[in-house]
């Protein structure tokens, strides 16, 4: 915490998070107000992770070459603009199915430099041995802003509109951009790759992919998360609504409980977790969540409802710290920022899933669309624990 480049670092992250949520939170309600579709609402949460998918490994190789701050600032920067545009157009009347979607797709083109550029830039500004406390202190933020963002969405819609969801936005991005600016010179300007063009940098990574059985299962584990667990949340505003008759106050904080678990998870793990303990809170961290989603598909009143997604939140809380961190200790220094590349495409993979839990809510409603994700999940996560065993191994300290 002394460190000044890292602190303005995991602000930023802080920042940028609780845009993410919010916003998610908020362009969910109102698109479901809109279209009464929980596919549509599925849909606002595939463009925002579009870009992960698409862009996620070419990010990665770019990363490598560039100044990861400077470009950071400009994606900041340019987002920050584009929000309040929103946020006008909204304020005009204008809060349409194009003009959210559009929102949610610039949000998701921020969020795939998200890995491969802000995280890696914790490796240029603190030691080897602190990677894994500082990542796990950027998850601990980022999972709070899980309970804080839907609730300020769900506040700022409920009496301001879409369009007080926008204003703070923009805000956010310009605070977030002014710290990065004045609280950062040495992040980002170490060039981690070597002379080799972008193709050849992601040829190599996905070659090293091939050689490291732990990379596999690794992101074997993330694959399954983002395929059939994560998804579940774009049904919360569904289930909200429909089931328990919600305004978007109170939905924001059921969607926030979740957050809460995240952050109570990932505290646990900062100050408890051993270095060889973190493969087995990554695997069963998802294990949990499956589990617990399936049970929040049941729910008959908020209570239960909360406590089932606090549950949900500590699984993907125990994950989502040891994900990152995990990637960056299994792979050489100079090959970190196009493995984050590739870890972003597995995330981004989760437009499928959401895809998949989408029409499955049209077609049979959200809660046995739930039902259907999570066991396949379930079933599948048990199958890459026997085929990569290296995912419950005791993790080691790398040797370069």
């Amino acid at each position: 915490m002394r460190n000044r480049e890292f602190v303005s670092l995991w602000f930023v992250g802080g920042a940028l998070n609780t845009v993410r949520w919010l916003e998610t939170l908020g362009v969910g309600v109102v698109v479901f107000e809109i279209t009464a579709s929980p596919f549509a609402v599925a849909l606002m949460v595939i463009l925002r992770f579009l870009p992960l998918a698409l862009l996620g490994a070419l990010t990665g190789a770019l990363a490598e070459r560039i100044n990861r701050r400077l470009v950071l600032l400009v994606s900041m920067l340019v987002m920050g603009m584009a929000s309040l545009w929103f946020g006008v157009m909204a304020l005009n009347g204008h809060a349409t199915l194009w003009l959210l979607s559009a929102s949610a797709l610039l949000n998701g083109l921020l969020w795939a430099f998200d890995n491969p550029v802000r995280k890696t830039l914790f490796a240029d500004v603190v030691a080897p041995v602190q990677l894994g406390s500082a990542m796990t202190l950027d998850t601990v933020t980022s999972n709070s802003t899980r309970f804080i963002g839907p609730v300020l969405g769900g506040l700022f819609l409920e009496y301001a509109g879409i369009h007080g969801v926008f204003f703070l936005g923009s805000l956010l991005y310009g605070v977030a951009t002014l710290i990065m600016l004045f609280g950062t010179r040495v992040a980002g300007s170490q060039k981690l790759g070597e002379g080799s063009s972008v193709f050849s940098a992601l040829l190599n990574g996905f070659r090293l992919l091939r050689q490291e059985r732990t990379l596999q299962g690794v992101m074997a584990v993330t694959l399954v998360f983002n395929l059939w667990g994560f998804p579940f949340i774009s049904m919360i505003p569904v289930i909200g609504k429909e089931v328990l008759g919600l305004t978007p106050l109170p939905l924001g904080v059921l969607m926030g409980a979740e957050g809460v678990g995240a952050l109570l998870g990932a505290l646990l793990i900062l100050a408890f977790a051993e270095l060889r303990h973190y493969r087995y809170l990554y695997t069963y961290g998802a294990f949990l969540c499956l589990v617990m989603a399936f049970a929040f598909s049941q729910v008959e009143s908020f209570l239960s409802a909360a406590g089932f997604l606090f549950l949900t939140g500590i699984g993907a809380g125990c994950f989502s710290a040891m994900q990152g961190v995990l990637v960056m200790l299994c792979t050489p220094v100079k090959a970190r920022g196009r493995m984050m590349g590739v870890l972003s495409v597995c995330i981004g993979l989760c437009t499928v899933g959401f895809l998949h839990i989408g029409l499955l809510g049209n077609w049979l409603g959200a809660e046995l669309a739930i039902i259907i994700c999570t066991v396949e999940g379930f079933l599948v996560l048990l199958l890459v624990c026997r085929l990569w065993p290296e995912v419950l191994a005791s993790q080691t300290l790398p040797d370069r």
